[in-house]
């Protein structure tokens, strides 16, 4: 591939004209040169280890995208230019140990094309549902023989053609040319986490999901709130399907999309771009874990271009999902929203369009729409993921059937109510440590300052009314699913967990 660019035909490297990079690309790279040679000069084997990294790298052959008429013409490309970033997650189970299940080979069920505006101070990154129903077109197959064209589900491309038949594929049906990707294996995603001291999520509900042999399991054990995950543990947390959440792949991208957001969050808080020591320590880690094109083969060449990206801030970034419908026949299917998308990208216009975020004005006479409540501080559980056992711990008779009513109208799950041992003045939260996010939901509805930790508690929260009960009051948790599918990587989002406890 020398004389070629990957995605088409060009001249030669040396052939093409040099863009004018700015000040600070210059002094960045001047200050990256620097550091370079004075390590080489500290150490004689730098440059040899250099070379042996690079080498650790996969290089995928490419020229199967050169076929004239398979791909939109590419736009010879600078430090600021606007560009399509393709990510595929590789499932290769490859040395992985237990938890991360026993099928061979490997697909791709996480892909995302990260469209980076001119000026790379903007970016958007779509997941493509994996059971998208879409028309592969003619690819070469693992085993080197041609294979289709083929309506069929996304995720086929990669598990017969590769990186290459999913890049044909996406091209194909979208219009988009991919100017650089990279395939990220399991080794490669916990890397990178551990590399940045973890990750912190949030979950509005606990996670306990044993590995079970023969069944599956991610070996996830982690409380409602936040949390900081290991590689192995945020590994666990992209990949699991049907044990968390609503056990759909859709649902399992929305929390892909929650946690890269913290990951994005987490890397800018590192200063992992204004550092190019901790940049290249944590490329370094990775490189015998990624597959990509020649053009992005070597450490320094990855280097360049995550530092292209220092602008791009988290609060510029937004994710988002194919617009779809559902049909009932398994697959995910594209609606005209969603080639409105593509032209967008295409045409460097925003996603979601701007006017789809601005309200509607209210017809004239029209009665005034109803304000939008202000969430209530702190509280990421909502009422209907907390379980409550009423008991009356005052005189008054009928007051736990009383409360209990109230709750269930404030949207509380209440499992059965009671009579206290004791009587209490002041109402009580009673909770296992594990689900102190319902903890506190509970206790705010229930305008309760005392909460005490029970270990004999499993699922459910014991609420004990005293004898200063006024009411249960509403609980607004702010919005976690953002309007359009749209999660802003420089805002918290809390995931839905699965509710089990671990029972002793």
């Amino acid at each position: 591939m020398s004389d070629t660019q990957f995605g088409g035909k060009h001249k030669a490297l040396s052939e093409v004209p040099a863009p004018t990079a700015k000040p600070w690309v210059r002094r960045t790279v001047a200050f990256i040169s620097t550091l370079i040679m004075i390590t080489t000069a500290a150490g004689g084997g730098v440059v040899y280890k250099l070379n042996a990294l690079d080498k650790n790298i996969q290089v995928i052959d490419t020229q199967d995208l050169n076929t004239p008429g398979t791909s939109p013409t590419p736009v010879a490309p600078s430090d600021t230019s606007a560009i399509n970033f393709l990510i595929m997650g590789s499932d290769s189970r490859s040395g992985q140990g237990a938890g991360f299940g026993n099928a061979s080979g490997a697909r791709s069920d996480t892909t995302l094309i990260v469209h980076i505006y001119e000026g790379r101070k903007k970016a958007v990154a779509i997941s493509i549902p994996r059971d998208s129903l879409v028309t592969i077109p003619k690819c070469t197959g693992l085993n080197g023989n041609p294979v289709g064209p083929w309506t069929t589900k996304f995720n086929a491309a990669f598990a017969i053609g590769g990186p290459v038949c999913t890049i044909k594929t996406i091209q194909s049906t979208t219009g988009l040319h991919i100017d650089k990707f990279v395939v990220v294996d399991f080794n490669a995603f916990k890397a990178i986490v551990d590399a940045i001291g973890g990750v912190t999520v949030c979950f509005t509900t606990p996670v306990y999901d044993p590995v079970v042999p023969g069944r599956g399991g991610s070996g996830l054990n982690l409380p409602a709130g936040f949390s900081t995950l290991t590689g192995k543990q945020a590994l666990a947390v992209v990949r699991a399907r049907e044990t968390l959440g609503d056990g759909s792949d859709l649902g399992r991208i929305q929390r892909q999309h929650e946690f890269l957001s913290s990951m994005i969050r987490g890397i800018e808080q590192q200063g992992v771009l204004t550092n190019p020591a901790l940049l290249y320590q944590i490329l370094t880690t990775v490189t015998s874990s990624i597959s990509t094109s020649q053009d992005l083969a070597s450490v320094q060449a990855l280097e360049d271009f995550a530092l292209s990206l220092v602008s791009l801030k988290p609060a510029n970034i937004a994710f988002t999902t194919t617009p779809y419908e559902l049909l009932g026949d398994g697959n995910v299917h594209w609606i005209a929203k969603t080639q409105r998308m593509w032209d967008a990208v295409k045409a460097e216009e925003p996603w979601p369009p701007v006017s789809d975020a601005t309200p509607t004005p209210m017809p004239s006479g029209s009665a005034s729409p109803t304000p939008t409540e202000t969430p209530t501080p702190g509280l990421i559980t909502p009422p209907s993921s907390v379980k409550v056992i009423v008991l009356n711990g005052t005189a008054t008779s009928g007051l736990a059937q009383k409360v209990a009513s109230q709750l269930r109208k404030r949207g509380f799950i209440v499992t059965s109510t009671g009579n206290a041992k004791t009587q209490v003045a002041l109402t009580e939260v009673r909770y296992n440590a594990r689900f102190k996010a319902g903890a506190d939901t509970l206790a705010y509805s229930a305008q309760s300052t005392s909460k005490f930790v029970d270990s004999t508690l499993t699922t459910s929260l014991v609420l004990v009314v005293g004898a200063d009960w006024t009411t249960a009051r509403k609980v607004v948790i702010g919005e976690q699913n953002p309007t359009d599918g749209i999660t802003n990587a420089g805002s918290t989002q809390c995931s839905e967990g699965n509710n089990r406890i671990k029972i002793k």
